[in-house]
């Protein structure tokens, strides 16, 4: 099962140091795009396991620290982060509680999983015509272009597992949400009467101090949700073998270096699709 994601109770954190997410994004996605990716390419079409080990692990730590310094983020100031106004039109219906759903993940990992029971026989036929003349026409390693063929029975277990652990976590961090918003309605609407006569300083007041306690429960929530996406990726990893987990991070990295191509955006854009479409090609 997932790890326990704590979904009630945290003890308030002190803020620390204030820095925009949106200017450590773009160090962050850059430093995956330029230096991770491209390594993890190399390594992925190289024979050394050691090196791919290495690069498998660098990579998987890249996310982590991501939704750690997130955290942070939060802890400072959660709206921006909630309402990420910096985030482009593609990346936005992707985003939960601000960033990546942990559903994409499962999917991502399922595609892997159901493109190779789809390929299976016609692949059987094309390996020996591959190989009958003793030329290499693949890309990357045999052992590379096999690794979700037949998938252990522990990886798929896994998948069920962390795939029913969010059918019971996502709508209760959702279910939160909306206590956070309904207990902020009612703070205002108990104390707002005595002040409807033009008191705008004391109703400036209540105002301010239910908001104060919804965001300290969207703080909570927030991490929760990070807690959440950081164990469904821990337990991805955890499951594959190396070759497994090193083609699921090349998979996720492309996918969110697509999210800024430029060519994609325009065509998303001006694209008439409905959005809910666009999604699913998208995907």
């Amino acid at each position: 099962m997932l790890k326990a994601v704590g979904l009630f109770g945290r003890k308030k954190s002190p803020p620390r140091p204030f820095r925009p997410f949106k200017d450590y994004y773009t160090e962050w996605f850059n430093t995956l795009k330029n230096s991770l990716l491209p390594s993890l390419h190399q390594s992925i079409s190289d024979s050394s396991l050691t090196q791919l080990s290495i690069h498998v692990e660098t990579i998987h730590r890249h996310f982590q620290s991501y939704y750690e310094t997130l955290d942070i983020a939060a802890s400072n100031d959660v709206a921006q982060l909630l309402y990420p106004d910096w985030r482009n039109p593609l990346e936005k219906p992707f985003l939960w509680l601000g960033d990546l759903h942990p559903y994409l993940f499962t999917n991502l990992l399922r595609s892997f999983l159901d493109d190779t029971s789809e390929d299976d026989e016609d692949d059987a036929d094309s390996v020996l015509v591959q190989f009958s003349d003793g030329r290499d026409r693949f890309d990357r390693p045999w052992h590379i272009e096999t690794a979700w063929r037949s998938p252990s029975r522990s990886l798929t277990q896994k998948v069920e597992q962390v795939e029913c652990g969010l059918r019971l976590m996502v709508p209760a961090l959702m279910a939160r949400v909306r206590d956070a918003q309904a207990g902020f309605v009612e703070r205002v609407a108990r104390n707002w009467g005595p002040y409807d006569g033009g008191k705008k300083e004391a109703a400036k007041a209540v105002m301010a101090e239910a908001m104060e306690a919804e965001m300290e429960e969207m703080v909570s929530v927030f991490v929760d949700a990070n807690r959440l996406r950081r164990s469904v990726l821990t337990e991805i990893i955890g499951a594959s073998s190396v070759y497994q987990a090193a083609l699921f991070l090349e998979g996720l990295a492309q996918f969110l270096v697509g999210f800024r191509n430029p060519e994609l955006l325009a065509q998303f854009e001006q694209c008439k699709t409905p959005l809910n479409k666009q999604c699913r090609l998208a995907v």
